[in-house]
């Protein structure tokens, strides 16, 4: 199975998420909780809605067999980020089942990583899914080899910068 992460993946989502946020100059000081509380009430509709589309990963999505590939997406809240996220992939056509992982759990908690795919913009979720008997790719969109945390891909992740190169690995029969 091939699971693709949405946030920095799909969608650009951190520039309209943050913000606000950015705007705080003391919200290096605020306790994990805060930033919680932040994006659980943020206006996920809005986010996106107005975000960016990364490389083209609706259409590779489109042109993907849903039964070999899925998205697993870490949210803050059920009632909000996740609804919006699905009814934005489901009005742009994409079959993929989506799979909801809660913030406070790991995505290899939530699907069996052995032998399995990941793309992913975290290194921290890959080193989980490597940890899990997973197979981990780094979606570097900026190919700078650094996360969307500024991370630095020092494990030297096989690393791709679009989803076209695993349009054939599960294209539609």
């Amino acid at each position: 199975m091939l699971y693709i992460d949405f946030d920095g993946v799909i969608l650009d989502t951190e520039p309209l998420l943050f913000e606000e946020w950015r705007k705080n100059p003391n919200r290096h000081l605020l306790p994990e909780s805060e930033k919680i509380k932040y994006i659980q009430n943020c206006n996920w509709n809005y986010i996106v809605n107005n975000s960016e589309v990364i490389n083209n990963s609706v259409y590779y999505l489109k042109e993907m067999d849903p039964s070999a590939s899925c998205i697993l997406t870490k949210v803050h809240s059920l009632e909000n980020e996740s609804v919006e996220k699905i009814k934005w992939l489901r009005g742009k056509g994409v079959k993929q089942s989506v799979i909801i992982v809660p913030h406070y759990f790991k995505k290899t908690e939530m699907v069996d990583a052995r032998g399995n795919v990941l793309v992913d913009d975290c290194l921290k979720n890959l080193d989980d899914w490597v940890e899990a008997g997973g197979i981990p790719i780094f979606f570097d969109g900026n190919d700078d080899d650094y996360d969307s945390w500024n991370q630095k891909n020092i494990k030297q992740y096989r690393k791709t910068l679009t989803l076209s190169m695993y349009n054939n690995y599960t294209r539609k029969k």
